[in-house]
């Protein structure tokens, strides 16, 4: 199991990813005017954003719950699967 080293709760971090993906989303659309029709560029800061708020997810630094349509995941209560109830 991984250590949370400084995680954010998960109002915090609902937030956090709502303000990087509009700030993202309004950054491009200022940046496509001067891109001349190269959308291509648009499309791959789009995905090195997503990549970007993947890899904190993925190191439990932010810890969304999609403002409470899933409940977060916790590491010390584990999820028991139907293998392990047999």
């Amino acid at each position: 199991m991984k250590k949370k080293i400084f995680p954010l709760g998960p109002k915090a971090s609902d937030w956090l990813v709502t303000l990087y993906v509009l700030a993202t989303l309004w950054g491009r659309f200022l940046l496509e005017s001067q891109l001349q029709g190269h959308f291509l560029i648009s499309i791959g800061i789009g995905a090195f954003s997503l990549l970007f708020i993947w890899a904190l997810m993925k190191s439990r630094f932010i810890n969304p719950s999609f403002f409470g349509m899933y409940e977060p995941y916790d590491l010390k209560e584990p999820k028991q699967t139907l293998v392990e109830n047999a």
